[in-house]
């Protein structure tokens, strides 16, 4: 009973982790092509003597996603900012258990920073709103979009822990003596 659960929850947390794993595969490219885009605008400045205010924002608008995107891929990774000096000092059940509710924890965090922007990119979408500065980036509600979308792969990520967390509880009680 307790295998086939195990591997349900092995292939669900497979599944889980691929959107997020792709969606910081994107947030890397971005990061490419925001080094590129630097480094254009510095030689078009400094070499050139000309300026974009739309290539300027582009910058900007490059370092939403990767951060957006990639706070997901940094936490499946084990990038992301954790207290290390009291972490790394616990068995290995209590990293687990803290673990666990951390991802709960942030699990509900981020669905509700979903909800709560919503509104805020259908109205930016509704008025089709645009840079303020002449020559600046249209649609900035595209860019605005990535507040939830980064946050539904945080809750993906945080999802893909737990069941990560449940796999190993149950692993340690199928090898535990006198249990089946």
């Amino acid at each position: 009973m307790v295998d086939s659960q195990l591997q349900t929850l092995v292939k669900l947390e497979g599944l889980l982790l691929r959107p997020v794993t792709l969606a910081g595969q994107a947030a890397a490219w971005c990061g490419f092509v925001l080094v590129l885009v630097v480094s254009g605008n510095v030689l078009a400045r400094y070499v050139f003597n000309l300026g974009s205010v739309g290539m300027q924002e582009l910058e900007w608008h490059l370092v939403s996603p990767i951060a957006l995107i990639g706070m997901s891929y940094a936490m499946q990774k084990g990038e992301h900012v954790r207290v290390d000096f009291l972490y790394e000092r616990m068995s290995e059940g209590g990293k687990q258990v803290i673990d666990l509710v951390s991802a709960l924890l942030l699990a509900i965090v981020a669905i509700i920073i979903v909800l709560l922007s919503l509104p805020y990119i259908e109205q930016s979408y509704s008025l089709l709103e645009g840079s303020p500065d002449p020559g600046g980036l249209p649609y900035r509600f595209l860019l605005k979009a990535f507040i939830p979308l980064g946050f539904f792969l945080l809750t993906v990520q945080a999802l893909s822990q737990i069941v990560h967390s449940i796999c190993y509880f149950l692993r340690l009680r199928a090898e535990s003596p006198g249990t089946t």
